[in-house]
């Protein structure tokens, strides 16, 4: 899982192979709540509706 603030999404990687991942799906900021399944059979939840966006530049 990649959380990117910048782009306002997260990534989810899943089917892992010995280079990689096989799939990938997006998913954005705002849209709810998302489920991923864990290896050991947990799943955690992630609230995509209260993720921060990145901070302003301090100046």
């Amino acid at each position: 899982m990649v959380v990117d603030p910048y782009a306002a999404e997260v990534v989810v990687h899943t089917q892992p192979t010995g280079s990689g991942y096989i799939a990938a799906r997006s998913h954005k900021y705002g849209s709810g709540k998302l489920s991923v399944e864990l290896a050991d059979g947990r799943t955690y939840t992630l609230d995509l509706d209260e993720l921060p966006g990145p901070e302003a530049d301090a100046r």
